[in-house]
């Protein structure tokens, strides 16, 4: 099958040229065996992981602190939602909802500096895809909050190289075409003037600017418990998908279905009612185009997967990582990839691929997990900003 080059030639070797590691080893707990069960029910949620915490904002709405049971890292916990009604996006919370997040983000990276560690937080929204496998396999809104260790940076900046380096497979999966094209999209429909915590950086400026909408967040770690924050990403959200709606209803034909894509149909890029520049419009028409949807109709193996591009569904991931003394919120947008806010992290400006199960914990290091996700939670409970965590209605 022939590889169809689906950015322009300018675009396509930034893409090349960003510093990617493929993979990151993550152990897991001896035995376990990853499934793909769903969380419907809060019983799955205390059925499928350690609940660590459990804390009640309405009779519909909740949080739970777990330990996930198919670890990335071997410091680190998750947040998730956890009311009767399953929930997969932040913006689908109440404003509370997303205020007790960034208190408990912003205090997990608090305790990773206790430790020497280096604090990534992530998740994905990708509630609704059928026609591929979802970057966010369990649908229930989940935030990954992850300690990384001095050794663990050190071996990413060891093994990077530039994604052009790796197999047209493997560049795909860590730092798809899709997620330069939503950079673009994103700096050209996102007004900077209408954020009140998110300061923008120019698409293409940094490499991971190139990968992703990159946002500077200008009080560090604690911007994140600042009550503005959920209207800001509430706003990209509502402009994705905006934008993402107008792309469907001006270019394809057809609906999604069990492994079934709508077909790219002949368009006029200027017919896209959304202000884009000149240049962002041409990529997204040469992007478009080059699609060949119709060419997988059932599941095969994920090799092939690399030449056929669904457009089920918006589909995106969040990290907030640190990078060169600052701390950024990144948005990568997905269309092929399955790599959820976990799978796919950045470490100082390198986007990193992590293989779970890569060996087992041992007992020293299953027992310093548990001691670093009690001390979190004990620092948690005592910190002046407790209330704001676990009563955020008050």
């Amino acid at each position: 099958m022939t590889n169809r080059q689906l950015l322009p030639a300018a675009l396509e070797n930034r893409r090349r040229d960003i510093p990617v590691v493929d993979s990151l080893p993550a152990k897991g707990f001896p035995g376990y065996v990853n499934g793909l069960r769903r969380m419907g029910t809060v019983h799955d949620v205390y059925g499928w992981t350690n609940v660590l915490a459990h804390i009640n904002l309405s009779a519909d709405e909740a949080y739970a602190l777990t330990d996930k049971r198919s670890p990335h890292a071997l410091y680190e916990l998750m947040l998730m939602s956890a009311g009767v009604t399953a929930r997969p996006g932040l913006h689908d919370h109440s404003p509370e909802f997303g205020r007790a997040l960034g208190v408990v983000a912003a205090r997990f990276a608090e305790h990773c500096r206790a430790y020497e560690l280096a604090p990534i937080v992530s998740w994905s929204y990708d509630p609704k895809t059928v026609d591929r496998e979802s970057i966010q396999g369990e649908k229930r809104f989940h935030a990954h909050l992850v300690g990384r260790s001095q050794a663990e940076r050190a071996a990413v900046e060891a093994r990077s190289v530039r994604a052009g380096r790796l197999s047209i497979v493997r560049s795909r999966r860590i730092v798809e075409e899709a997620s330069v094209l939503g950079a673009l999209i994103s700096a050209d429909i996102v007004d900077g003037d209408a954020l009140r915590v998110l300061e923008p950086v120019p698409a293409l400026s940094t490499h991971t600017a190139t990968a992703t909408a990159q946002f500077r967040l200008p009080e560090g770690w604690e911007s994140l418990a600042s009550p503005d924050l959920p209207a800001d990403l509430a706003y990209v959200h509502r402009k994705l998908r905006r934008m993402y709606d107008e792309i469907m209803r001006v270019c394809t034909t057809g609906t999604a279905g069990m492994w079934r894509r709508p077909m790219v149909r002949e368009f006029d890029p200027q017919d896209i009612d959304v202000p884009l520049r000149a240049a962002t419009r041409a990529a997204l028409a040469h992007y478009l185009r080059g699609l060949r949807p119709e060419l997988l109709s059932e599941p095969v193996e994920r090799s092939r997967k690399a030449y056929v591009y669904p457009l089920a569904d918006l589909a995106y991931a969040v990290t907030v990582a640190e990078q060169g003394g600052q701390v950024f919120l990144h948005l990568r947008a997905n269309v092929f990839s399955d790599l959820g806010g976990a799978g796919i992290s950045i470490m100082d400006g390198v986007i990193v691929k992590t293989k779970k199960g890569v060996g087992d914990m041992s007992p020293a290091e299953t027992a310093g997990r548990a001691a670093f996700q009690a001390d979190f939670l004990r620092m948690l409970h005592r910190h002046p900003q407790a209330a704001r965590a676990l009563f955020p209605r008050l």
